[in-house]
């Protein structure tokens, strides 16, 4: 009898992307380029925020600050949709982006990125750069969406810096629930969920009615930080988590192919 061969690509596995519309489809190209089939089902919309004028008032007061910082590639897209038409970005101040995604818009823009973090790529990896950890007496203006965590603002001020925040988007839970995927995937056909934050990860369990959880809460994981999985294992999914590499979607790609070569060898050792 021949020996089965690892598979080369994702191989027909279905996978949802739960990314908001407008990011989800670079990642879902890579997977179906890579022999799977991907399943688009944001849990989160991005949308305005809530005072628009009272952002545009703060973002005239950029020239004022030492440093701005990007906490995401949305924050970077939302400035230019609501900035005025006579906005441009002052020279003086520096800026900093949370990760590799968000320093390529940045620069698609002709901003200039002068402080990033080697790897990680979260609020606890920027802090780590030597540009965040002598900024005592420094204005930093942090660029982000309503809500989210407060780690950021708050450790710089307790390092010396002046701090404040603009809004530039807001993030909503859709209303449709998980109808989609069933009609899409019949539900239990379903082989893999990836999840981006922590947000969406909660979002994805609220959509769920009681029924739906019961699968969905079986169903595997992957995700960009530990910090996820710890929610998934809280929110009670039984599989560990697949988490990447680098929070980027070639290293969510590459952590899916690789997860699935282990349950391929992991089937033939038990004669699947």
């Amino acid at each position: 009898m021949p020996t089965a061969s690892p598979p080369q690509t994702l191989d027909q596995l279905r996978v949802v992307v739960t990314r908001p519309a407008h990011q989800a489809e670079r990642l879902c190209r890579l997977i179906e380029q890579a022999g799977g089939i991907a399943i688009r089902h944001p849990v989160i919309e991005i949308v305005a925020p809530t005072n628009i004028q009272a952002v545009q008032d703060k973002l005239s007061q950029l020239k004022n600050f030492s440093i701005a910082i990007f906490t995401s590639a949305n924050a970077v897209e939302w400035l230019f949709h609501i900035a005025p038409s006579s906005f441009s970005w002052p020279d003086n101040v520096q800026v900093a982006a949370i990760g590799k995604r968000t320093a390529s818009i940045l620069k698609a823009h002709s901003i200039p990125v002068d402080i990033i973090p080697d790897q990680g790529f979260n609020s606890e990896s920027l802090l780590q750069t030597d540009a965040m950890k002598s900024i005592s007496d420094k204005q930093i203006m942090i660029l982000k969406g309503e809500g989210g965590r407060t780690l950021l603002a708050t450790t710089l001020k307790q390092r010396g810096a002046s701090v404040e925040t603009i809004d530039l988007y807001q993030r909503k839970r859709p209303n449709d629930g998980l109808r989609n995927i069933q009609q899409t995937g019949k539900s239990g056909n379903i082989d893999l969920f990836i999840v981006t934050s922590n947000e969406g990860l909660q979002n994805l369990f609220e959509m769920a009615t009681e029924k739906e959880r019961k699968w969905l809460l079986k169903t595997p994981l992957a995700v960009i930080s530990e910090r996820t999985a710890q929610l998934a294992r809280t929110l009670g999914f039984s599989h560990e988590s697949v988490v990447a590499g680098e929070a980027s979607d070639e290293g969510l790609l590459d952590s899916v192919e690789q997860w699935y070569a282990d349950r391929f060898r992991r089937g033939i050792q038990r004669g699947e």
